[in-house]
């Protein structure tokens, strides 16, 4: 629409140009002037209301991160065989919130609602009992073999944070290899009760668990994790290092600047890299040698 009227009133722009050297006297002229002096306006009008809007649809700096979380969830989700898409759903309706025009986000939601309400309906004609197989899989929290209890993990990401206490449970396990999946999977559901029980695991004695634990911060990283994220940055592993710097520059806490500046001092090349990715992300100016 925007540009069939520019297209007009540029028609009528060189008409009235023509007229106004060939017949500047005529009346016809003179309407036609109006015409085109009104295009321009309206033209202009249309110009600084799209300016204007795409100025104020920006996110605050601060919420940047916070998208960025919440959209790579979401595909990470969608990409899964059993998707939980209350989850999807709920990301993307926070994404849109702050940021209405975000990527495909607009997009995704609708397939992801559509994509919900088919998977409800099927699962209410095939009779499915969710609550029933919620309490077998709580019954299997303290089966005696570990493959049991790590598939009870995989299965229990589908309730999202109806089973936060269950994976809380797991995060305790004397497996170590169950304690790595519960924090993957507390990772992804997220939720603020999440924080705490991570923040355990992230100075477990096992070198995975701490791993995956600092990953997990990532996508529940709040104000209460900042402290035990800066303590990570002296953990011995690279690896929690690394993903402990990227969970500070995701919190968007100014208390992570002064330990992720004297981070780029490590002697690992890759933790220094993730510092300064982190230190950009909080704002700072990092020069890259």
């Amino acid at each position: 629409m925007r540009l069939i009227i520019t297209i007009v009133v540029l028609g009528l722009l060189v008409v009235a140009s023509w007229l106004t050297f060939t017949d500047p006297a005529s009346s016809a002229t003179r309407v036609i002037q109006v015409a085109a002096g009104l295009g321009v306006v309206v033209v202009l009008a249309f110009s600084t209301r799209r300016l204007w809007s795409g100025r104020r649809s920006r996110p605050p700096r601060s919420q940047v991160a916070e998208i960025e979380r919440l959209y790579f969830r979401a595909m990470r989700e969608m990409l899964t065989d059993y998707p939980n898409y209350a989850q999807v759903v709920n990301d993307l309706q926070r994404i849109l919130a702050i940021d209405p025009r975000y990527k495909n986000a607009r997009h995704y939601l609708q397939r992801a609602t559509l994509l919900q309400q088919s998977h409800e309906a099927a699962s209410a004609g095939a009779g499915h009992n969710l609550q029933g197989d919620f309490d077998r899989l709580q019954e299997q929290l303290i089966d005696m073999d570990p493959a049991v209890r790590k598939a009870v993990v995989m299965e229990l990401i589908q309730y999202g944070e109806t089973a936060v206490d269950s994976l809380i449970a797991l995060l305790m396990d004397e497996d170590a290899d169950v304690r790595v999946h519960a924090a993957t999977a507390l990772g992804w559901i997220g939720g603020r009760d999440a924080v705490q029980p991570l923040m355990v695991a992230l100075i477990d004695s096992d070198i995975q668990v701490r791993r995956y634990a600092a990953r997990a911060m990532c996508w529940v990283v709040d104000d209460n994790a900042v402290g035990g994220l800066i303590n990570a940055l002296n953990d011995e592993d690279s690896y929690v290092r690394c993903y402990a710097a990227r969970a500070l520059g995701w919190s968007q806490d100014t208390r992570a600047i002064e330990p992720l500046t004297e981070l780029l001092n490590d002697d690992n090349a890759d933790v220094r890299e993730y510092a300064t990715t982190a230190l950009l992300d909080l704002g700072q100016q990092v020069s890259v040698a």
